[in-house]
């Protein structure tokens, strides 16, 4: 194997040159520390610089450094290691200045990872010329718990994202990536972390323009959920009754990390659980000595960063969610219909009577005004769509081009296909349709979906199609700020940023499509 060696400010790296899956070469370098392990009296801390090494450290070899979780099916066996602050770089050449794509994987904020071999791998974007950085940052507890004082403020995790992108500003040069021209990209939990990276002022600076699939911080299951009375219950789940913050954490620091993860899951009520809150997320961090969200996340919210963006959500994203349609579970979809209803009301800050009308808008809308059974799945899946994932991105549409300049391009990937996704690692599909991360197999290579056919899909395939038209248009906004700055074959469309008068989006289905953005549920008051 060639290795390759690059110097960075901590020292000597070598990399490895590997063989893509679309039969090119490129050199990774895997797990390279950005902070050091938040282990023992770091435990909950702010990410604190990585210490030096002398010689030269092998990335080459895989060790996967993934952060303590548990799996997402029974039996929810726990893996990973606290010691998991690392990054991987992957790159097709050292000594040129190529636009740096920088991914945020999602998993609610208590699973998932950036590893080579179970989380994603580059291979189609490289085939683009840039540069791909991929991280991990803590979960759960150990990235956001907070207990509304500085000794746990949260934003733990967010706060390791700001480190890594410090590191990339300050060595990504050494790998062909120019520091100027970096994109963050991220999905569902991801998606929420690239808009927060948007509010921090923090992280001004360190990134140019941002992607968000499928998550932001408008949605209801992403704002203020890291809640301390969760942090308080998480402690005495553990064995340890206390309101002193300083207490619950010194106790914190001494349980396991396995039993803090497995005790994570019991921290949501049943109701919360079915309501679909997380128990972490982002909060505002402003008691912390360090703080990234400084003040209320409404205000924030008015004070964004002037970039250009894409955001983007699937047509179904609910299929990933929609794990059992048996009579249990659809009268429970019924029972909670009025609180998801609640829900979306406040998204707009509606009041009682308005949420009452909107109940009967949305049982009309969705579900000709009868009871959700088998008959209504598709209806079920378009209002939860909407509701999590679809109406909160174009409110955050809506309001960002009143206010900024830079362009915002909005896209619904509607696109079903042959390829293997992460919805179909967890679930069996009830319905057709593009459910959540479905866009994402046409972005990265994800081995975890490819085990049963490693070869990317085959030329002339409408999969590939597609996955020359994701990897062509994002490329192209990471290198341009518009996504098609170039037409070809497979990309002849002009994506249009949506503006006050003319919000549009493209449609990514069998063929790319611009269209006007229909009007939602919450487009006018309702009365």
């Amino acid at each position: 194997m060639n290795k390759q060696i690059v110097t960075v400010k901590q020292g000597k790296l070598a990399g490895a040159v590997l063989k893509s899956a679309l039969g090119s070469l490129y050199i990774a370098f895997r797990e390279i520390p950005f902070a050091a392990p938040p282990i023992g009296d770091l435990r909950f801390k702010d990410p604190q610089p990585p210490q030096p090494w002398t010689g030269i450290k092998d990335t080459s070899q895989l060790i996967t450094y993934i952060c303590s979780q548990q799996e997402e099916v029974e039996p929810f066996k726990f893996f990973g290691n606290e010691d998991c602050l690392y990054l991987n770089v992957y790159t097709n050449s050292l000594n040129q200045s190529k636009p740096v794509m920088f991914w945020i994987h999602g998993g609610a904020f208590v699973v998932g990872n950036s590893s080579f071999q179970k989380g994603s791998r580059p291979d189609y974007l490289l085939a683009k010329d840039v540069v791909v950085v991929s991280t991990n940052y803590r979960l759960g507890a150990f990235g956001f718990l907070n207990l509304g004082h500085r000794v746990a403020p949260g934003n733990q995790g967010l706060k390791d994202i700001i480190a890594a992108l410090k590191w990339v500003k300050e060595n990504i040069s050494n790998f062909g990536g120019d520091p100027n021209n970096v994109t963050i990209f991220g999905v569902s939990a991801g998606g929420v972390l690239v808009h927060s990276l948007l509010l921090s002022p923090c992280a001004r600076g360190l990134f140019h323009k941002a992607i968000m699939h499928s998550g932001s911080i408008r949605c209801s299951w992403a704002m203020n959920q890291s809640l301390p009375e969760r942090g308080f219950k998480l402690a005495s789940l553990l064995g340890k009754d206390s309101c002193d913050p300083e207490e619950v954490v010194k106790f914190l620091r001494t349980v396991p990390a396995e039993d803090i993860v497995k005790a994570q899951a019991s921290v949501l009520t049943r109701e919360e659980t079915l309501s679909h809150n997380l128990a972490f997320g982002i909060n505002n961090d402003e008691v912390a000595e360090n703080p990234v969200l400084p003040e209320p996340i409404e205000q924030l919210l008015k004070k964004d960063a002037d970039v250009p963006v894409i955001i983007s959500y699937t047509s179904h994203e609910f299929i990933m969610f929609m794990k059992d349609i048996g009579e249990k579970s659809l009268s429970i979809y019924n029972e909670y219909l009025p609180t998801h209803v609640k829900t979306l009301g406040t998204l707009k800050k509606l009041g009682d009577e308005e949420i009452k009308n909107l109940f009967n808008v949305v049982k009309d809308r969705y579900f000709e005004g009868k009871p959700i059974d088998k008959e209504k799945l598709y209806g079920l899946s378009n209002f939860m769509t909407d509701t999590f994932f679809g109406i909160p991105a174009i409110l955050m549409l809506e309001d960002r081009v009143k206010r900024l300049t830079a362009p915002n391009y909005f896209c619904k990937f509607s696109y079903i296909g042959n390829e293997k996704t992460s919805t179909d690692l967890l679930v069996t599909r009830h319905i057709s349709g593009a459910s959540h991360v479905d866009d994402i197999a046409y972005l990265l290579y994800l081995p975890k979906c490819k085990t049963e056919n490693p070869d990317p899909p085959a030329v002339g395939t409408k999969d590939r199609i597609t996955l020359e038209r994701m990897t062509r248009m994002w490329t192209n906004f990471a290198k341009t700020g518009q996504p098609t700055s170039i037409q070809d074959e497979f990309v002849n469309v002009n994506w249009k940023p949506a503006t006050a008068n003319d919000l549009c989006y493209l449609d990514i289905g069998n063929e790319l499509c611009l269209l006007p953005l229909p009007s939602h549920l919450l487009s006018s008051k309702l009365s």
